[in-house]
This record gives structure tokens, sequence and C-alpha cells, in this order.
């Protein structure tokens, strides 16, 4: 059995609109904590998808809804 386990992550880019002072708080606390904007994002977005019971239900395929965020593969 090996000693360590590593989990791969697929990462991919996504561009999205934020308010100024929305992203002046990402910047600040991404410092705070000594962590990338893009991780406190990430971050920010699993938890609130982790604790919203109405998401438990909804299929990763949301295609044809208004309001999607569709995400080019590559």
């Amino acid at each position: 059995m090996p000693l360590l386990e590593i989990n791969q992550i697929r990462h991919i880019s996504a561009s999205v609109r934020l308010d100024e002072s929305t992203a002046a708080q990402v910047d600040q606390y991404a410092a705070f904590i000594h962590a990338s904007a893009d991780d406190v994002v990430d971050k920010a977005l699993n938890y609130v998808f982790s604790k919203d019971p109405r998401l438990s239900g909804l299929s990763e395929d949301a295609s044809g809804q208004a309001g999607c965020f569709y995400i080019a593969r590559p």
C-alpha cells in the first residue's frame, strides 16, 4: 500500500464577472490565507453547493436551461 494518496484534479479555465467590491474581497481573503484567488473562489463555491439541499438532485448536465454556466472543454 502506498504511503501517499495523490488525488488528481482536472482543472478548467472559466471567466466570470464579479462586482469590484467582491473581487477585492476575494483578493484580500486570498492574501489572508496565503492562497490564490482561484482557490478561494473554487472552495467558496464548493462550500455553498455542499450546504444547499436543493442541489442534491440536480444533474451535472444543465444544458438548455436559462442562466446556465457553459464550460468550454478543450
